[in-house]
């Protein structure tokens, strides 16, 4: 029974997605913002959980948007010939973004059936089909070939106990380099599990890696992830009440404005880690 409901599901935002087009060049941003209000409205995205920061964030789902996907770009010094694999991939943003912007080729590996249909909807209306690429499946069980890729990409939030870099290990070939992003112990954090900026960088290198950059990018996340967004949604509060509804906002605020409070006093936190796979293994 689960599966024929998810199956229907799966339907639905297919049909959805099939009356989709996008206009003239150069207001693609806010056309796809203005495609996904609806599935935001009615609960398709994020598959499966409610999530004001997805509604704000568009189809970048991380702190920073483009400018931090530039910036992790950047550090790992992307070029055409690489051959990028985005753990978490959502519905494909930063995947297209490293293709336009840096020509390379990107497989995105995602969880969700939704998740998939809306970034091929989404890549095939960009014109980047014959770069960007995505796979169903869980990010411990990847089917796609072992040393195939030469950078391996997450933005998303993974298991804070890294045991998906096996997997990430996996397909990375020898010289590879690996860049993510995610949540990271600071000096007040209470909650348990967490690996410092220092821990997770140590584990990196215990697993066959050379750091080459480890960084706590709270401070980055606090003025271009969580400020903004507040921002956006003081901006156009109005049309968030027309899609959400009074509530809604409200809510939203109070959200964001006590992720903000966390950040602010060192409870919570993002980290960076940019490394280089050993040619040794």
């Amino acid at each position: 029974m689960a599966r024929e409901i998810a199956e229907r599901r799966l339907e639905r935002v297919r049909a959805l997605l099939s009356g989709w087009s996008l206009g003239p060049e150069g207001q693609e941003a806010a056309q796809i913002e203005a495609l996904l209000a609806p599935l935001f409205a009615e609960g398709w995205l994020p598959d499966g959980h409610e999530s004001v920061d997805a509604v704000l964030l568009g189809e970048q789902y991380h702190l920073g948007g483009e400018d931090d996907t530039r910036r992790m770009a950047e550090l790992l010094q992307l070029s055409p010939d690489d051959r990028v694999v985005d753990f978490a991939c959502y519905i494909g943003g930063p995947a297209r973004q490293l293709a336009r912007d840096y020509g390379c080729r990107v497989v995105g590996v995602d969880l969700s059936p939704i998740h998939i249909v809306v970034a091929e909807r989404l890549t095939e209306l960009t014109g980047l089909g014959g770069q960007v690429s995505f796979v169903c499946a869980s990010a411990d069980h990847v089917p796609l070939k072992r040393s195939s890729f030469t950078v391996a990409w997450s933005q998303g939030t993974m298991p804070r106990d890294l045991s998906w870099l096996m997997e990430m290990d996996r397909m990375l070939a020898p010289g590879g380099r690996l860049g993510f992003t995610g949540l990271i112990r600071r000096e007040k954090t209470e909650q348990e599990g967490l690996l410092s900026r220092e821990e997770m960088a140590h584990r990196v290198e215990a697993f066959g890696y050379d750091v080459a950059h480890a960084e706590d990018i709270s401070t980055l996340d606090l003025r271009h992830g969580w400020m903004p967004m507040l921002e956006k949604l003081w901006r156009h509060e109005n049309d968030y009440v027309k899609l959400f509804g009074h509530e809604w906002v409200r809510g939203a605020r109070h959200s964001i404005e006590a992720d903000i409070a966390e950040w602010t006093a060192g409870r919570m936190g993002n980290g960076r880690v940019v490394a280089v796979k050993r040619e040794s293994g």
